[in-house]
């Protein structure tokens, strides 16, 4: 299971990243290894100042500064994608899944259903 990451340092233009590009890429991987592999991994730090994503990256006890795919110049979060600000644009994705002509069932699937049947099928007791 692979979770598709909205992280903007992540993104083909990081922050500039097109609602088209993100789900085009979703499409060719769900074309070449099946779309039942895959799902949305946000990471989503909503509302969170820049001091939880520095914790995220140094924890308690590291000794230097890490600032992840940023920099000294630039050390907090990125701005993100105008199609994904925060949870209420989930929506957005769907639809581009749409857009792009990925299946109903494939959409569901990457849309929550495939984390869901993963944890289910991963993390029960066994017989």
């Amino acid at each position: 299971m692979m979770g598709f990451s909205l992280y903007p340092h992540h993104l083909r233009g990081k922050s500039d990243c097109t609602l088209a590009d993100f789900c085009e890429m979703i499409a060719r991987a769900a074309e070449r290894y099946g779309a039942e592999h895959f799902g949305i991994g946000s990471d989503l730090c909503q509302d969170q100042p820049d001091s939880v994503v520095t914790w995220m990256r140094n924890g308690r006890w590291t000794k230097g500064t890490d600032y992840g795919e940023g920099s000294a110049d630039a050390p907090g979060f990125p701005p993100m994608p105008p199609w994904f600000r925060d949870n209420r644009d989930f929506a957005n994705i769907e639809q581009g899944l749409r857009d792009v002509g990925m299946a109903e069932d494939e959409i569901a699937g990457i849309m929550g259903g495939n984390w869901y049947r993963f944890f289910a099928e991963s993390f029960t007791p066994q017989g």
